[in-house]
């Protein structure tokens, strides 16, 4: 969701950018969390300089909002949101094409483990989604 909103705010194709997250929570003292995306590619899609822009301070932020704001509606709900599994190996829940699946190269972990329902809740309960408080504040221009 997110590389798909960075590809309208900076003109690169979703294929064009990758994305690598990193997670460590061994001890209390090493944790770590962060996201890498990147491309790749250096043609006319876009510039390096576009993308690395987006992730200035007062930016990224908005980008993010503006993200999960899209993932509330996905053009196959009802279908989508209430799916109990889909993709391969059923390992998808509320993830399709039209809202979340990414190109092939772009997806670290090939488009499994997705459900933007944990993210932003369900439509009649969105107090279950993870950003719900985030998704409750004044929405990004």
């Amino acid at each position: 969701m997110l590389i798909k909103q960075l590809c309208f705010d900076c003109g690169y194709g979703s294929a064009a950018l990758r994305e690598r997250i990193y997670c460590e929570n061994k001890s209390q003292e090493n944790k770590m969390q962060g996201i890498l995306i990147y491309t790749a590619a250096g043609d006319s899609e876009g510039t390096m300089g576009g993308l690395v822009r987006q992730g200035e301070a007062g930016r990224i932020e908005k980008i993010i909002q503006r993200a999960l704001q899209d993932a509330m509606w996905c053009g196959a709900d009802p279908i989508c949101i209430e799916s109990p599994g889909q993709g391969t190996g059923n390992s998808n829940l509320a993830a399709c094409h039209n809202c979340c699946l990414l190109p092939e190269t772009s997806c670290e972990q090939g488009n499994r483990f997705l459900d933007r329902a944990l993210l932003v809740g369900l439509p009649e309960d969105r107090t279950k989604g993870f950003f719900y408080r985030l998704l409750a504040q004044k929405k990004a221009p």
